[in-house]
């Protein structure tokens, strides 16, 4: 196979192996505990208070990369599953701190522990390997992504 086929043939394997992995992640995320990504959304929330123990709604939503109004309506969903409680500050009543319930560090325990089990076919070797790749595409891919000018409704 020639270089152009061997770019070809290991690009679409790449797309097909995405397509496949989003697919197991959003088959495996039902259940009493869904699977949280701990970068985005309520798995970030979790993540963040998990890290901190104790922190007002205020900090919580200036370590977010969204609007406050977005933010407000995660924590009350997560409020509402029960993974979080907010209480009133002692030394200062205008100030809601948030907390995870014993719930809540079941669900933030979980996005560390989730191990998807088709790596299993991987040695650890092959493991090391494989990161070493994926880091590798990353950082050339990122800075052409990440630094186009976007138009004002945020596309390239």
């Amino acid at each position: 196979m020639d270089e152009k086929e061997l770019n070809l043939t290991v690009t679409q394997k790449y797309f097909e192996l995405s397509s496949l992995f989003m697919q197991f992640f959003r088959e495996n995320s039902r259940g009493p505990f869904k699977f949280e990504n701990r970068n985005r959304g309520q798995g970030q929330i979790l993540s963040i208070i998990r890290e901190h123990g104790t922190i007002s709604q205020k900090d919580l939503v200036s370590r977010l990369d969204m609007r406050p109004q977005s933010a407000s309506e995660m924590i009350r969903k997560l409020e509402k599953k029960e993974y979080i409680t907010r209480e009133k500050s002692l030394e200062d009543k205008r100030v809601m701190n948030i907390h995870l319930t014993p719930r809540g560090k079941i669900a933030a325990q979980q996005s560390d522990d989730f191990q998807p089990v088709v790596l299993e076919a991987l040695t650890h070797e092959e493991k090391e390997q494989f990161d070493h790749i994926l880091t590798k595409l990353i950082n050339e891919l990122e800075p052409q992504v990440r630094h186009r000018p976007r138009d004002r409704w945020g596309r390239p």
